[in-house]
């Protein structure tokens, strides 16, 4: 037995505020293990697609880059979050599924300061990512009613989110779970329907193919003119996929209210790379292929509003002589749109619940009610999601352009964290004498991928707001810059001051705690385990095997 494998044996130190704990048991401050593994397959797809990114929010990057700078750097960047959650979510989750995933441990393996200032970031990203989607939901609703106050939509929005996280966690699951069915429904519609268009299969019975792949052509210049224009460009577009693939970490931050979440958590994750090449790559293919980047009534689109008027998808629907499906596409996008920000909510929740059981937030965010619901931190995100009321003054256009910024930087800066900590971690096996073959689930070369993972976040965070420096009217656009640049001094001015104020010291890789809560978990899957009752049926293990 290796000295990893008889520390996982021993009993750690009492902890009772870092894990969650099963159904069979009930402890103040505690959230309850209510997600079944169909439940955590689905969130983790319903996290992995962001339809209305992929549907209606693409449209700006191919505007910004063209088709070929799309499919570059989506394809670049699903390569860095798959690397990103792999090594991270499930090597340390299957060691670890503990509230607050990530967050907790940061701060165990890094530093105090780092755990404050990742919580602090993460809370904050999901509050943008979710304010990105109640703006989107607005323009979406005003595709059929132009004349509707925005008001009414963001209201809306800020009721359901309410409903469907105030009781018991099982509700939100249930609701993620046919939100997302729909999602995937959706998608594989676009692709299949975008496969027969380009083939010939529509009203004007055009062979569409790569047309718009050569004329305008792959790549489009954006702020200057030439081969830097068109770097730029490329460039450019991270942004877009950094906001559109924001979310695949949720089935981790979901550990621990899952059932057995050693068995399900790596589970959803090893399927996650699979779902980013389906659903993003294929999808922003798709787009390039319907409607070329200078199209003008997409230009129009995405400068006066968020709904299915500014989609490629609908556009491309439209100039092919298709006008009924732009109706049940906008349907299913608020709905899908819906279920993004719900998702986006009921992680911000826990991020900030997990803080304040820490000490690191007010401790009223801590409570939570007999079914495990945080609800005060339910309702401080809600309060500051009612930011979301500034598009009936600014436009829908205008506000949702800064949540993406808001929400790329700081999704960046959650995958730094994420790489970091794996890091320090690998550091303190190899400083303690450990051999990562005790590990529930051993990867490969998941040392170099940390590295790549990091060294791209930290790239794409501080080249981020590029645009602002290459000033076409000679002016200034402070707005912009601030939007780029604030996730940045956040997470710095957090990470600083707790440091400052608490004195906390990095945490030394001899000295680091990797086993601590280990007992704990070991005995809640131990309980699961006892009580599970293998798939009898062809039928029923094919359900098992999918969800």
């Amino acid at each position: 037995m290796s000295d990893l494998e008889s520390k996982l044996s021993k009993e750690p130190e009492a902890d009772v505020t870092s894990v969650a704990v099963s159904e069979h048991e009930s402890l103040k401050n505690k959230t309850t293990r209510g997600l079944k593994s169909r439940h955590i397959q689905l969130i983790s797809i319903g996290g992995v697609i962001g339809t209305f990114s992929i549907v209606v929010g693409s449209g700006r990057a191919l505007v910004m880059g063209g088709p070929l700078s799309c499919l570059l750097a989506y394809s670049i960047f699903c390569v860095i979050v798959w690397f990103s959650i792999r090594m991270t979510f499930i090597h340390l989750t299957s060691i670890q599924p503990v509230n607050g995933s990530f967050i907790h441990w940061s701060g165990r393996f890094i530093d105090p300061a780092a755990g404050v200032a990742c919580g602090w970031n993460y809370a904050y990203s999901c509050i943008a990512f979710g304010c990105a989607d109640i703006v989107a939901v607005t323009g979406l609703f005003q595709y059929w009613l132009p004349n509707s106050s925005e008001a009414i939509w963001v209201s809306f929005c800020l009721v359901i989110f309410f409903v469907l996280n105030a009781f018991a966690v099982k509700l939100y699951g249930e609701a993620e779970f046919y939100f997302a069915s729909g999602k995937v429904v959706l998608i594989i519609g676009l692709i299949i329907f975008t496969i027969v268009a380009m083939l010939g299969g529509n009203p004007h019975h055009d062979r569409i193919g790569f047309r718009y792949w050569k004329d305008p052509g792959p790549m489009t210049e954006y702020l200057v003119s030439g081969p830097l224009g068109r770097f730029l460009g490329f460039w450019g577009t991270f942004q877009m996929a950094a906001f559109s693939i924001g979310g695949p970490e949720f089935v981790a931050m979901c550990a621990a209210e899952a059932e057995n979440p050693r068995k399900t958590i790596p589970k959803a994750v090893r399927r996650v790379f699979w779902r980013l090449a389906a659903f993003y790559v294929l999808g922003i293919l798709c787009v390039g292929i319907l409607v070329a980047y200078n199209d003008q009534d997409l230009i129009y689109g995405i400068a006066h509003g968020t709904g299915v008027g500014a989609s490629p998808f609908v556009i491309g629907m439209e100039h092919l002589g298709i006008t009924v499906l732009p109706h049940i596409i906008n349907a299913v996008i608020i709905t899908s749109a819906t279920s993004c920000g719900n998702s986006f909510i009921f992680v911000a929740v826990r991020s900030i619940h997990a803080l304040a059981v820490h000490g690191h937030a007010p401790r009223i965010f801590a409570r939570t009610t007999s079914r495990g619901v945080p609800l005060y931190a339910l309702l401080f995100v809600l309060g500051i999601c009612s930011m979301s009321y500034m598009t009936v003054n600014e436009g829908a256009a205008v506000v949702f352009g800064w949540f993406i910024d808001l929400a790329s930087v700081a999704s960046l800066i959650n995958y730094f964290w994420m790489c970091l900590a794996w890091i320090y971690f690998d550091r303190g096996m190899r400083a303690q004498g450990m051999s990562r073959d005790a590990l529930p689930f051993r990867g490969i070369c998941t040392r170099w991928a940390a590295w790549f993972g990091l060294v791209w976040c930290i790239l794409l965070t501080v080249t981020n707001g590029f645009a602002v420096f290459i000033k076409i009217d000679g002016n200034f656009d402070i707005e912009s810059f601030f939007t780029a640049y604030f996730g940045i001094a956040f997470s710095l001015v957090i990470y600083v001051g707790w440091k400052l104020y608490k004195r906390t010291k990095p945490v030394k890789p001899g000295e680091m705690d990797l086993t601590g809560g280990v007992a704990e978990i070991d005995e809640d899957e131990k309980w699961w385990n006892e009580r599970y009752e293998p798939p009898t049926t062809c039928w029923t293990r094919f359900v098992e095997w999918l969800l």
